[in-house]
């Protein structure tokens, strides 16, 4: 049997669009001279589960009968399948099953689905089928959806990456992650022969699949918000060089706008790292110093009083700091996106959501937040894999300190950084994030002298970080409180994270202030 496998780009809650994008595959598979054309679960009414209310307004469900009424005339001459998880009363699809496939009288078996990206999905889904295709001793194909969804709190992906097994569980056929695409096999006899000039695609590395997935996200949802740019902060750190190069990719170079703030507390170094980095990349750059903003915001509050109290506004200390950090991203980066008709990125990643490492309307202000969903050490090794042929991001980016540089006490270039200290802690705020442990199953781990071997970290490191485990200790209830108060105070504010891991914080790691 010749049969068309069709991995599509479904938008969520679009059946009008959905089933345009349906009619145009069918019309190739009939061209093709395929006898059956297999879609991914949803294809027509994008009524995946973070669609919300609207699955049962009135209007977008007589959209998704119509739609489907449309599959019966599409039908003649072929054979269509297309997975559903809508609870229709009626089916008027030429084959119409659920996403198990159950009933399928060919010699093959039928997966549709429409999961979500994250990393070690591919495993997982190998697993299944493979566990499938044992029970039925027939081959599978696993039909699967691109696209992406936005919760309002995350982003995520559906990657694709549709697969034929044979009838011993081997993969003999994988179409790509992140992009539509479409190929004729022939399946006789449990036999398998793709009949398409598509080479399979590969499984990529780990890092390489989460670099693709942030690119896809960023490049679908700004085409869905209509942002055709950008404008990012480039502190000639990490964080922000990898979000830039992200956002490069994604929407191209000319329309990625930097804009590096300096105060008397950055470096040469750091400013030297953003304007390599803009050069790099060829996208615009421009220093805009907010030094005197920060004065004449310091000396209006000084000279200002309020009645019935004698409490004066000094601005200074830990206040100062979180200024410099709302100038920068609500007052500068936003005036200069709405100037450019361009949207603005939150460069935080997942240790800074964790511990609230970051300002509240000021660095976490975005259309969306690229990185929330990594680990810093994940970020370095996203940037050391995109330097993997040529320096983009520049060297002193990777090797100098982590720091915000907001104070004289945070100097790069005297060593000076962040109070996280990430090659440990991020393996024990992802104990707690990732893992779903809490404080006292760590506590008990530090006491038993087995905490750095079972959350994975440097015991080398450990040792020279903390004297005692009195020292040790202190640290962690430190920052457990901080992740189980004023950090989640700001978390629950963020703007949509793109999710990658599976415990993404407001999606599957959901959280509630009480």
């Amino acid at each position: 049997m010749k049969v068309y496998v069709a991995q599509i780009n479904v938008l969520p809650g679009n059946p009008d669009a959905n089933l345009e994008t349906v009619k145009a595959v069918v019309a190739r598979a009939k061209k093709a001279g395929a006898e059956l054309v297999l879609f991914p679960e949803d294809a027509l009414s994008g009524n995946y589960y973070k669609l919300g209310s609207r699955q049962v307004e009135s209007e977008y469900q007589e959209k998704c009968r119509d739609a489907e009424l449309a599959l019966e005339e599409l039908s003649k001459g072929i054979e269509i399948l297309v997975g559903n998880s809508d609870a229709f009363d009626e089916c008027m699809y030429s084959h119409y099953v659920d996403g198990n496939m159950e009933g399928w009288e060919h010699d093959f078996e039928v997966y549709s689905a429409e999961q979500e990206f994250t990393l070690g999905k591919e495993i997982s889904v190998n697993a299944f089928c493979e566990k499938f295709v044992r029970g039925s001793n027939k081959p599978i194909v696993y039909v699967s959806a691109v696209g992406t969804n936005n919760s309002g709190k995350n982003i995520y992906a559906l990657d694709g990456a549709s697969r034929v097994y044979d009838k011993s569980g081997k993969v003999v056929f994988r179409m790509p992650q992140f992009e539509a695409c479409e190929a004729l096999i022939e399946i006789t006899k449990s036999k398998v022969k793709v009949l398409s000039k598509i080479k399979t695609a590969k499984v990529q590395e780990p890092i390489a699949q989460i670099h693709d997935a942030l690119v896809y996200m960023i490049r679908e949802n700004l085409a869905k918000f209509h942002i055709g740019r950008m404008v990012i902060g480039a502190s000639g750190g990490i964080d922000s060089a990898v979000s830039a190069v992200l956002y490069a990719e994604a929407i191209g170079a000319a329309n990625v706008y930097l804009v590096n703030m300096p105060t008397r507390f950055n470096s040469n170094t750091t400013k030297n790292a953003a304007r390599d980095l803009a050069k790099n990349l060829k996208c615009p750059y421009m220093v805009a110093p907010i030094e005197d903003m920060l004065t004449a915001v310091c000396d209006s509050l000084g000279k200002c009083s309020f009645e019935r109290s004698d409490k004066k506004i000094a601005v200074e200390g830990i206040n100062f700091e979180n200024l410099q950090a709302r100038t920068r991203s609500a007052s500068v980066l936003v005036t200069i996106a709405s100037v450019l008709g361009a949207g603005v990125t939150c460069n935080g990643n997942k240790s800074e959501a964790t511990t609230g490492y970051c300002t509240l309307y000021g660095d976490t202000c975005g259309v969306m937040c690229a990185l929330g969903d990594l680990w810093k050490t994940q970020v370095y090794e996203l940037a050391r894999y995109i330097n993997r042929k040529k320096e983009i991001i520049p060297k002193a980016s990777i090797e100098i300190p982590a720091s915000a540089e907001l104070s004289d006490a945070m100097k790069v270039d005297e060593g000076k950084g962040d109070p996280i200290k990430y090659p440990y802690h991020d393996k024990l705020f992802a104990y707690w994030v990732d893992a779903n442990h809490g404080l006292a199953d760590t506590e008990a781990l530090l006491q038993k002298g087995t905490l750095c071997k079972v959350i994975g970290a440097d015991a080398a490191y450990f040792k020279k970080l903390f004297k005692n485990k009195a020292a040790a200790l202190e640290d962690m209830r430190a920052w457990h409180r901080r992740f189980r108060g004023i950090a989640l105070a700001k978390r629950i504010q963020f703007p949509p994270i793109l999710s990658v891991s599976g415990s993404a914080f407001g999606g599957e790691y959901t959280e509630s202030q009480g």
